[in-house]
C-alpha cells in the first residue's frame, strides 16, 4: 500500500500518519520532518527553508519534490505525511511512481473546521521525541516544563502563531484541498473530530479495503 495523508495543520495527520504506518507496517514519511532534518543540519538550504516555514509559506516544489522522491525510490510500501500540498506535486508524485511500476495506492483527507483548527493549535506544545508535532506527553503541561520521555523542554513551534496559522490556512484552501479533486476516485475522506483513537479506528477500517 502507497498512501498519502492530508488535511488542514493541526487536523492530528501528523499523529494518525504514524499510528497508521505502525498498523499497516508502512514506512511513514514526514517532509515536516524532512524539512526540519535540513533545518537542524544548518545547511545553506537548511537555512532557506527555516525563512520559509517561520514565516507561513511553503517550500517549493522542486525541493519538496526533490526530498521526497530521493526517500521513496527504493521504498515499496509508503506513507506520505505533508505530501503532496498541490496539484503539480501530486502530478509529479503520480508520473514518478508510475514510471516506477509503483502507483499510488490513494489519499486519506482529514477533515475538521478551522475553529478547531485554531484551539488545537494555539494550545499545541511540542519536544524533542514529538518530532515536531504536538506532544501528548503535554496535555497538562506548560511552556517550559520538562518532557519525561525525551528530557527536553515543551515549546510552541515557530509556526504555531496567530498570524502564521491564517497564512498556513490560506495556503491549506487555496492549494491543497483541490487534492480532493484530483484523487476524487482513490479518496477517503475522514471525519477528524473526536479523540485520537477514534480517528485512527475510522480511518483503520476504511483502509482495509485497500490491503
Amino acid at each position: 500500500m502507497r498512501i498519502t495523508f492530508f488535511g488542514p495543520p493541526g487536523s492530528g495527520k501528523g499523529t494518525q500518519a504514524d499510528r497508521i504506518s505502525s498498523c499497516f507496517d508502512l514506512q511513514h514519511i514526514s517532509t515536516g520532518m524532512l524539512f526540519r532534518e535540513e533545518i537542524e543540519s544548518g545547511s545553506e538550504l537548511g537555512n532557506r527553508i527555516r525563512e520559509i516555514v517561520e514565516s507561513g509559506n511553503l517550500v517549493s516544489d522542486e525541493i519538496a519534490n526533490e526530498e521526497v522522491f530521493s526517500r521513496i525510490e527504493s521504498i515499496d510500501e509508503f506513507l506520505l505525511d505533508g505530501y503532496p500540498r498541490n496539484l503539480s506535486q501530486a502530478k509529479c508524485l503520480d508520473e514518478f511512481l508510475l514510471n516506477t511500476g509503483r502507483p499510488l495506492s490513494g489519499a486519506v483527507s482529514i477533515h475538521i473546521p478551522d475553529e478547531e483548527v485554531i484551539r488545537r493549535l494555539t494550545g499545541r506544545l511540542v519536544c524533542a521525541c514529538s518530532n515536531g508535532n504536538g506532544s501528548k506527553n503535554s496535555a497538562l503541561s506548560k511552556e517550559g516544563d520538562i518532557c519525561p520521555i525525551c528530557g527536553q523542554p515543551f515549546v510552541k513551534r515557530s509556526d504555531d502563531i496567530l498570524q502564521v496559522m491564517k497564512n498556513r490556512l490560506d495556503h491549506y484552501y487555496n492549494l491543497t484541498r483541490h487534492l480532493e479533486t484530483y484523487y476524487e476516485n482513490r479518496i477517503l475522506k475522514i471525519d477528524g473530530s473526536g479523540t485520537i483513537d477514534q480517528v485512527f479506528e475510522r480511518i483503520r477500517k476504511e483502509l482495509l479495503a485497500w490491503v
